[in-house]
């Protein structure tokens, strides 16, 4: 069920979880191969990461722009751009339309994480992947004293944070929708969701999880749930009656960003909602095909 939950997460980082105590009673001596997990992974040649490790927040951003461009979005999206912090690990995942949005989220996300943390950003690297090509984000680095540097022509690996990151976001994008039976589309709500999970889950060369060293505390995983999975969205009083449900039938596609929320996208008519005010059932995915 945990391994589920965390997005069929690789066993290793499941017995770190029990070794810092992140998941106590948890027994996985007998723990067996997922069928999801080896139809989803695709592994793929490491890339040595020859630059030393950053020792403070925001020293360091590695960002990349990755696309579904065959496959739309729910919400009309083609591309995700990804900024993960050197140090801490913790990632951050914006949904776009169009590669030249990504310098706009580069803006929104440095307002934002310089705001949060009182640091400013110091040194920004990318590939050559022409979302980052333009003269404006050069005047920006050089406004704010940040150093832009990019991957040797033709060798994106050598931005192997984000290189590795994103393969790892797609290959539990791909056990989520797997496991759950929803449709493709539904990559954006599953990229999202799995980019939650991996900040809770220890980076295997740390022994914090980098949600602890980012907010400075740590996450209570109990809130946790299987994605995909059946929940009974409770109705609000003025939809009840005396005689008939309380609920309405949905399924469980995410956490909601700024409350403590969860995200639904309620079966009859496929509309998103948010709500607290739900029971799960974790076995149980409608959408699953027998």
């Amino acid at each position: 069920m945990w391994h589920a939950r965390l997005g069929h997460v690789n066993i290793h980082s499941l017995k770190k979880m029990v070794k810092m105590n992140i998941l106590s009673k948890l027994d996985i001596t007998n723990f067996n191969k997922c069928e999801i997990f080896v139809e989803a992974k695709h592994a793929k040649p490491h890339f040595q990461n020859v630059s030393n490790r950053k020792t403070e927040l925001l020293e360091l951003i590695h960002t990349d722009l990755a696309d579904f461009r065959n496959i739309e979005s729910k919400g009309g999206k083609h591309y995700y751009i990804t900024f993960v912090d050197d140090f801490s690990r913790y990632k951050k995942v914006y949904l776009i339309r169009t590669k030249d949005e990504a310098e706009n989220f580069f803006l929104i996300y440095k307002a934002e994480v310089e705001n949060q943390l009182d640091r400013r950003l110091k040194w920004l690297r990318s590939d050559r992947g022409g979302e980052y090509g333009s003269n404006f984000l050069k005047e920006v680095c050089e406004k704010n004293d940040i150093i832009h540097e990019t991957s040797a022509p033709y060798f994106p690996q050598h931005n192997g944070i984000t290189e590795r990151k994103n393969r790892t976001l797609k290959e539990m994008m791909n056990s989520l929708l797997i496991s759950s039976g929803l449709s493709d589309n539904m990559w954006g709500d599953a990229i999202l969701s799995a980019n939650h999970i991996l900040n809770c889950v220890p980076h295997r060369k740390l022994d914090h999880t980098s949600y602890e060293l980012w907010k400075g505390y740590a996450t209570n995983l109990q809130y946790l749930k299987v994605w995909g999975c059946l929940a009974k969205v409770g109705l609000p009083d003025f939809k009840k009656s005396t005689i008939g449900s309380k609920t309405i039938d949905a399924v469980f596609i995410g956490y909601a960003s700024n409350s403590s929320a969860y995200q639904f996208m309620i079966l009859h008519d496929y509309s998103i909602c948010e709500s607290r005010d739900v029971v799960f059932f974790e076995n149980i995915f409608p959408l699953k095909k027998t």
